[in-house]
């Protein structure tokens, strides 16, 4: 290792120490140290000098083989400080010849350089500050009314609508005046957004929202609360005024939406509820419109108000669970079927499964009214395995009849998430000794979609059976022929909504043709349900649709009478229930 001096600093005066400093920092940034290490290294000797006070203070450079290195000394204390290059010798020999005698007065101008760059320093960040500042607080703003709009539609979201109610409805409790909750669904919504595709959906909801926000007041809070769901919050309005109001939104959807060149057709059902008579608040509020809205939808009617009779109802679903419950566990339901005719060619019909609840006092209990509650109670495990098991005896004693039928059977999705479905499926065909697609899995698509990983599963140890797939009430739910093709399926079911109404709405027309063909470009076969004239089955038979499934074909029938049926259309032919 080789030292090179370069000179000896005065440190006598405490003036002189000052000096000793800027000289340092000086010295440290001519030989390339960075200014930052420079202040640090200077810093570091006056602390050594205060602390082991000394004449003078030797700066050297050495050099060995892991670099060269700035060496600050003095007796008993040495400070090192890497150097990121061999020092340039015409520089070591200027720094020699001047550092040692530099006058106070160019130490003085050091300082003034370095105090103005410095302060060049402090206000390039000072304005850097204030613009991250300014842009931090345009983000957050931006955030704050993301978090608080709904991104499609700009509409207030289920939050903002929550925040505005609380307010509204605490002036609306001390000045003892009503407000209305209007809650909106779209029909058919999903059924367009999946035959027409998602862009065409989000257009339509980008129009509805603009002609419903023309159609309430400016006071009022119009939102976004779900995929196809609006909600408006009327201040001061009673039930008669938010009736007038809901009539004005089934106005504002009319004339029909042109979307990409569709003629698009769409209503909502409504529900309503009025603070304080309905509820203390926007939860309960919102509870109640739903229930409201739920009620008109599956009653097709256009707006209903809130009543305390659906709680009456409540308790009537209470009872009936009770007894369903004793139904399922005594066997006392029943299995009715219907059949799915060919539309092209000969051959002998499949048959659907469909459980009637035969009541003792309330006489016979269709599936509408007890299904939801099986499905919400647990129920629905034990009834879909009862199902099942029935519709297997019967086809195996079809079968041996000479009847080959095939047989579908609904099944549920809390039965989908059970580990041993695969094994009891099995177990159930290989009980009644049926051979390989004797039954169809009737699983409507909104199951598929709430978890398509473990459906995907599913379905490819279900083909391994022999078992058929049928994706039921197809158009109804969130799926897209897209996304199926990546599931084992079989067959498609499309909902009777769009059958019975294809000859009013040229939409439905469209939506039939389009999951016909596709489905057909997927290898997939396709039965219409809702087939009810002629006419239907005529225009079906046309789009190439596999199967028809109506009562233009027959309603569902009890063990004697289907069995009867099948074996005069075996003997005669298909005899339309016309």
């Amino acid at each position: 290792m080789t030292t090179e001096h370069i000179a000896d600093l005065c440190v006598q005066e405490q003036t002189q120490d000052i000096i000793v400093y800027h000289k340092i920092v000086h010295l440290a940034q001519q030989l390339g140290m960075p200014e930052q290490r420079a202040e640090q290294l200077a810093a570091s000797v006056s602390i050594h000098n205060r602390q082991h006070p000394a004449a003078s203070i030797a700066c050297d450079i050495e050099s060995g083989p892991d670099g060269y290195r700035l060496v600050i000394s003095s007796g008993t204390w040495r400070e090192l400080a890497s150097l990121p290059a061999a020092p340039d010798a015409a520089l070591i020999r200027e720094e020699q010849a001047s550092l040692p005698d530099m006058s106070l007065s160019t130490i003085l101008q050091l300082m003034q350089t370095r105090h103005d760059d410095l302060q060049r320093q402090r206000n390039s960040l000072i304005q850097e500050v204030d613009r991250l500042s300014a842009k931090l607080q345009h983000n957050c703003r931006e955030m704050e009314y993301q978090s608080r709009h709904d991104t499609l539609t700009g509409l207030a979201n289920r939050p903002m609508l929550a925040e505005r109610a609380m307010h509204a409805l605490q002036i609306a409790r001390r000045q003892a005046f009503k407000c209305c909750l209007v809650l909106m669904d779209l029909k058919k919504f999903k059924q367009i957004n999946d035959a027409l595709g998602q862009q065409v959906g989000d257009l339509l909801l980008q129009a509805v929202a603009s002609r419903f926000k023309q159609a309430v007041r400016s006071s009022d809070t119009l939102a976004r609360v779900g995929g196809n769901e609006f909600a408006v919050l009327l201040l001061n309005n009673d039930i008669e005024q938010a009736e007038i109001v809901a009539e004005k939104l089934h106005h504002a959807l009319n004339p029909s939406f042109e979307m990409q060149g569709h003629i698009l057709n769409i209503d909502v059902s409504i529900g309503i509820a009025e603070f304080p008579t309905h509820g203390e608040d926007i939860a309960d509020l919102m509870q109640r419109a739903n229930a409201a809205m739920h009620h008109a939808k599956n009653n097709k009617m256009d707006t209903m108000v809130y009543q305390s009779l659906l709680d009456e109802h409540s308790l009537e679903r209470l009872s009936l669970f009770n007894e369903l419950n004793e139904a399922i566990t005594t066997g006392t339901l029943e299995l009715y079927y219907q059949p799915q005719v060919v539309t092209h060619g000969e051959g002998i019909p499949s048959l659907e499964a469909l459980i009637r609840w035969p009541h003792p006092v309330k006489g016979m209990v269709f599936p509408d009214r007890f299904i939801p509650m099986a499905e919400d109670s647990g129920l629905i495990i034990p009834m879909t395995w009862w199902v099942l098991e029935s519709a297997m005896e019967q086809c195996a004693a079809w079968h041996r009849a000479g009847l080959p039928v095939t047989v579908a059977v609904n099944f549920s999705a809390h039965c989908l998430q059970e580990d041993d479905i695969v094994q009891r499926i099995a177990d159930c065909i290989k009980r009644h000794n049926l051979p390989d697609h004797s039954l169809v899995l009737e699983i409507t698509e909104s199951m598929i979609m709430a978890d398509p990983h473990q459906a995907s599963t599913v379905l490819l140890e279900i083909d391994k059976l022999k078992v058929d797939v049928s994706i039921d009430d197809f158009g109804t739910g969130h799926s897209s022929l897209a996304y199926l093709k990546h599931l084992l399926v079989d067959e498609l079911k499309i909902d009777r909504s769009f059958v019975m109404g294809m000859h009013e709405h040229k939409n439905d027309e469209v939506i039939v043709r389009t999951v016909i063909s596709m489905a057909h470009n997927m290898g997939l076969r396709v039965v219409a349900e809702g087939v009810e004239t002629r006419r239907d089955w005529d225009a079906l038979t046309a789009m190439n649709c596999d199967r028809i499934q109506g009562y233009f074909i027959s309603r569902p029938l009890p063990v004697e009478q289907i069995t009867r049926w099948l074996e005069a259309f075996v003997r005669d032919g298909l005899q339309p229930d016309e």
